[in-house]
């Protein structure tokens, strides 16, 4: 299988888009993991919400990476 330098590179790119989705995603939860143990409401619920667009924004540029992958691999 041979493949161009601008195909290792977007593969290349592609891993850093799937790492930093993954980063963000786990990383997010531990950044509001505090927010979560707090007893009162308010700070629970807001909590949530970062976390929820921690995973929602980590998730797309997981499936951005996986899907240029696809492209490269398919060979458009």
């Amino acid at each position: 299988m041979n493949r161009s330098p601008e195909e290792y590179g977007a593969y290349w790119r592609a891993s850093l888009f799937i790492t930093a989705g993954t980063l963000l995603a786990v990383g997010g939860y531990h950044f509001v993991g505090p927010l979560f143990r707090d007893p009162g409401l308010g700070t629970t619920l807001f909590g949530w919400l970062l976390f929820g667009l921690f995973l929602t924004v980590g998730c797309y540029f997981a499936v951005l990476g996986l899907a240029r992958t696809i492209e490269v691999a398919g060979g458009r």
